[in-house]
């Protein structure tokens, strides 16, 4: 698991949103854009997209997630070394001290060796499995966050389709007039820091 930024998942990288699928929120902001509609065939499509790049750059919480998953894990990584470190410091001290024992003591502290590091190899899966589901747990809350938002948004604005596009995928042209990353991205953050105001106040 890399301490690369936690913005890996391109899971974003097409998001369709139909009016009538909307999930709520109480944080969402809705801020009038100023975007085009789009006329397809007999009928009006309302549609517009989010540059997701600037998305996972500007939107605090989920910085805010990324700076918190990367202090978790140094913590645990840390802890787990210092287990590492004492593990290896005893070892080399049963090897200094080995010419002066039994065999009978050689194999109680070789069984004893063996055992702890069996025990470290079990933290180490333990831990690396701990840090996947709590980075799992933060795309969770970011997505479901997102997800809300833009939802209350299209129903709002009366957009049909909110594509997530960064200049690669599927779509691989959007006309400027259809972007409203800006406005969406400032919404989420007077969204997020309106929560972390009630937060701290009740604190």
């Amino acid at each position: 698991m890399s301490n690369s930024k936690l913005l890996l998942p391109l899971f974003l990288s097409l998001i369709i949103f139909g009016c009538d699928e909307t999930k709520t929120s109480e944080n969402a902001e809705v801020a009038a854009p100023s975007v085009s509609t789009a006329s397809i065939g007999d009928g009006n499509l309302k549609i517009a997209y989010v540059n997701t790049d600037s998305l996972f750059e500007k939107y605090d919480l989920l910085n805010d997630l990324e700076n918190q998953f990367i202090e978790e894990k140094l913590v645990m990584e840390n802890k787990f070394r210092v287990e590492v470190e004492r593990f290896e410091k005893d070892y080399r001290d049963a090897e200094a001290g080995a010419p002066g024992l039994t065999e009978e003591q050689l194999q109680i502290l070789g069984m004893k060796l063996q055992q702890r590091k069996q025990e470290l190899m079990a933290k180490e899966q333990s831990m690396e499995a701990q840090l996947a589901t709590s980075e799992a747990d933060k795309y969770d809350k970011f997505y479901d966050e997102l997800q809300a938002f833009l939802g209350e948004y299209a129903k709002a604005e009366g957009f049909h389709m909110i594509y997530g596009y960064n200049g690669f995928g599927n779509v691989l042209y959007m006309d400027a007039q259809f972007d409203i990353t800006n406005t969406v991205v400032d919404s989420l953050n007077r969204a997020y820091n309106k929560t972390l105001e009630v937060e701290t106040a009740g604190e």
